[in-house]
Order: C-alpha cells, then structure tokens, then sequence
C-alpha cells in the first residue's frame, strides 16, 4: 500500500512539474535567457543550437536537449525540483524516467572513442565514449558526407539516442525526427548547411542521411565556443587577470594530484609552494581524475580522464526509473545500475555473433573478455568539473553523481573524503571494483573540504570580475552610478 502511495505521488508530482517545466523549458525553469548566444558561430554550430532548443523534438512535443542540458546550470538539469527531489529527469511522457541525472553536455568533445588504456594501479582501464556508461563508444558508422568511408564520432553518436529513446523524447522513428526539422522555423538553415533537398523525409536514404546529419550539427554546437567558452574565474586566474582568494588557492592546493609534484602555484603564486602546509597538497586527491594541468598540447583543462571508475555511489531510493512501468524496467527497486560493464557485455556478444548478424562495423581495441566485463561492474564516466556549481542563483538545487542521490557539493566533496568511515553513507549500489586510495578516509578537515567546495566554484563559466558600482542583487531595471 506505501508502495503504491508512493508511485501515485511520484506520477502527480511528475505531471505537475511536465507541465510548467516542460512549457518553460526554453527559456529554463524559472525563466532565465538560456545563455549569452554567440553571432560568430560557424553556421553548422548555428544549426546545432537550433536543433539543441527546440523543444518541437519531441513526443508529445515540450522536451528539447535544452530541457535536461541548459546553459545556466552548466548544461545540466535546470529544473530544480527535479533535482532536488529525485535526480534523473522525466522524459517527453511525464511518468517516465531515465535510470539517471543528465551529464553534462559541455566540454565532452575530446571524449574520443572507448578505448582499453589499461592496466592501471587505480583500475582505469577504459576510457572514451560518451553516455555514463559509455555505450556511445564511437563504434556506430555515421552516413559519410564526403567518399564512402564511413564516420565515427561518439560526440556524435550519443545524440542519435534521445530523439528515439521512449524515456526521453519519445520519437517513433527517425523519419519523424526529419519532418519535424522539415517543417521547423530553421528548415532554410537546414538547407543552407546541408543542401537542398536533405530534408526529403519521403526518401529513405535521404532521412538515414538527415537524421546523421541533425545528430552531426547537434555535436558541432556542443563543441563550440558557446558551450566550452573556458571563461571562468580559474581562467581568469591563469591568465592573471583576477586573484583567487585564500580560501581557494587552499582549495587548488588540496584539490591537486598528490602524485606528479606539480602545483599551478608554483607558476601563478609568489609563495608558491610554501603557503600552506606541503604535506598536504593533493591531500583530496581530486586532480588524479579531475586533473586541472593543461592538457598535452597546452588545452585548457577540461577537469576529467573521460576514464571510468567505481567510486562507491551509494543507492538513489528516491530514483523513479524504479517505478515506471515493468516494459522499460522489468527489474523495478532490484534495478542495479552496471555502469561500464553492460556496454562492454554487449561488444562481447557482438563478438561471438554469426557474421551475417548485425554487428557493430568497428570494433574495440581490444578484444572483450568475461573478465573485463567483472572488473567493469559499477564503473561510470567521470563527469567534467567544469561548471559543476554554476546555478541560476544561490540555493538553486542541483543533484550530483551519476545517480543524482547528492544535493549539494559539501555532501559530495564530504562523500569523496569520508565514504569508508562507517556509519557516514550508505553501502555502494555496486560493492565491487571500488576505487581505493583516493577515494574514502582522506582525513580532511571541514575546513579543507570547504576550501575544496570553493576552489569548484570557481570552474563556472561566465565570471565577471567584481566592479565597487555592483549592487549585492539585480536591479529591476537599467540604471548605474556615476
């Protein structure tokens, strides 16, 4: 009876939340523009911002990438009771559900395919792909635009998902996916990128073609400037425009890798090193999966190893993908979410599969075995930290790892440092392949954890240096001080 009390109350509490959220979710939840748009686009990105906001996508319409990627809370989830109440976001039917939050949409362009990078002493033997679980592995041959040769991009790859995907936008087919863009207020864009005649959703091979060509745009716009602008106060700080506080710079300190004796302090700060206690840099061990040193070629930091781990998640009990119906979860509240291994589970089958079987035109580096499936239970994506605590305003609620079961980052950075003390969390959803070491009774201090809370902040996009004519809140409408 609690049972089904609870169910009820999920469905009318999700009906009430589709219709102003969904209705709204253009312009985000609560109304706010959905980001500064830039005019110096390419226009294929120009084209891929159209498709990401428009909520037409869907069925019944009202559900559009923007809906659980918007640009005010770092191309995650902008609907805060959704957040706050459960984590995963209901899709274009309100009363179903997706298994987990929204990722980030931003700085996931370098993802590059899934690939085998092991062995590892920490266990990151896979990296790549996209999705949490990284079945879009940039293994799917796209339509070539070009020769024959076909193309591969997991960017790419994982927007093919969500349009079809009955948990999310809820389109029968691919051909409707094309109509819809066919008779949207961008078509001539379409047309303009694509040529004429890429929207003939009456041919076939044209819609097979369209539809890769919908997905193709999509990933341009989320690797363009617009949604990786590096523009945060962290940037700001290795450019030298701006000062990180004290609180922050301990933060960095603490944050970076204990392991590769290499501090941005050293080449940013005039006491370097020697600011706080040394012992205890990388004391968070952060930066071992979420490195902040530039990349190989002098990239910013994107603040991820695209590299999968099993960091001991504890179980979602407000998850509703445990209630929607039996045809989307046969296994209900039993549900235990594989993480890596079930995408790899199906890359083994692929491989045992009679040749004239579909199977996947490009496969893995390597070749996948009982055990590699083992040892990949559990393991998810690390998530970019980037904007991870950009949020309209201060309260707003966003959910945090892949299950969405934190809300807020002090309960986070306190599970990163305090998941094996007893008594302090739940046992993990999955108990096996655990990240050790760097994960569990780091001993930091309250104030440490803080200080790691602010330096995050200071990863949002979007940052302005502070001016003596700012007001403390916005005004309700222009003015300025002499």
């Amino acid at each position: 009876m609690l049972l089904h009390c609870k169910l009820l109350s999920y469905l009318f509490v999700a009906v009430v939340l589709a219709a102003s959220a969904q209705a709204a979710s253009a312009q985000g939840f609560f109304g706010f523009p959905l980001a500064p748009q830039q005019d110096n686009l390419e226009p294929i990105e120009q084209l891929g911002r159209s498709l990401f906001n428009d909520t037409n996508l869907s069925v019944p319409a009202g559900q559009g990438c923007v809906t659980c990627h918007a640009p005010q809370t770092g191309f995650t989830s902008p609907n805060l009771f959704v957040n706050f109440l459960w984590g995963p976001h209901f899709g274009a039917i309100p009363n179903r559900f997706g298994a987990r939050k929204p990722p980030s949409a931003a700085y996931a362009g370098d993802s590059g395919d899934l690939t085998y990078v092991g062995p590892d002493p920490f266990g990151v033997d896979w990296a790549g792909g996209m999705f949490w679980d990284g079945r879009a592995s940039g293994h799917h041959a796209m339509f070539p635009e070009s020769d024959s040769s076909p193309e591969f991009d997991p960017l790419a790859e994982q927007a093919l998902a969500p349009f079809l995907n009955p948990l999310e936008q809820n389109v029968p087919n691919k051909k409707a996916v094309v109509r819809k863009v066919f008779f949207s207020i961008y078509r001539q864009q379409f047309l303009n990128v694509w040529g004429p005649g890429s929207l003939n959703f009456q041919d076939d091979e044209v819609v097979e073609q369209a539809y890769d060509q919908i997905v193709k745009s999509i990933a341009a716009f989320e690797r363009s400037s617009e949604v990786n602008p590096y523009s945060s106060k962290f940037d700001a700080w290795l450019a030298g425009d701006v000062e990180l506080t004290e609180q922050e710079k301990l933060g960095l300190w603490l944050f970076e890798s204990p392991f590769d004796g290499v501090s941005l302090l050293d080449a940013n700060e005039e006491e370097g090193r020697t600011s706080f206690p040394r012992g205890n840099q990388g004391k968070g061990r952060c930066g071992v999966c979420h490195s902040e040193q530039p990349g190989p070629n002098g990239e910013p930091a994107v603040f991820t190893d695209f590299a999968y781990h099993n960091i001991g998640i504890p179980k979602n009990p407000d998850n509703p993908f445990y209630f929607i119906p039996r045809r989307f979860n046969p296994d209900r509240a039993n549900f235990v979410d594989r993480g890596l291994a079930a995408t790899l589970e199906k890359f083994f089958l692929a491989q045992q599969a009679d040749p004239a079987e579909e199977a996947p035109l490009k496969m893995l580096n390597k070749e996948i075995t009982q055990e590699d499936i083992d040892n990949a239970e559990g393991r998810h994506k690390t998530p970019t930290l980037r904007n991870v605590n950009l949020r309209p305003f201060p309260g707003f609620v966003k959910a945090y790892a892949h299950n969405g079961v934190f809300k807020s980052m002090e309960e986070i950075v306190h599970f990163y440092n305090a998941r094996d003390i007893p008594g302090e969390f739940d046992e993990p959803e999955v108990p096996v392949n655990l990240t050790q070491g760097i994960v569990g009774d780091l001993e930091l201090t309250e104030e440490e954890e803080l200080a790691i809370v602010a330096f995050l902040a200071t990863l949002s996009d979007g940052y302005q240096p502070p001016s003596n004519n700012d007001f403390p809140f916005p005004l309700p409408f222009p003015f300025s001080l002499p």
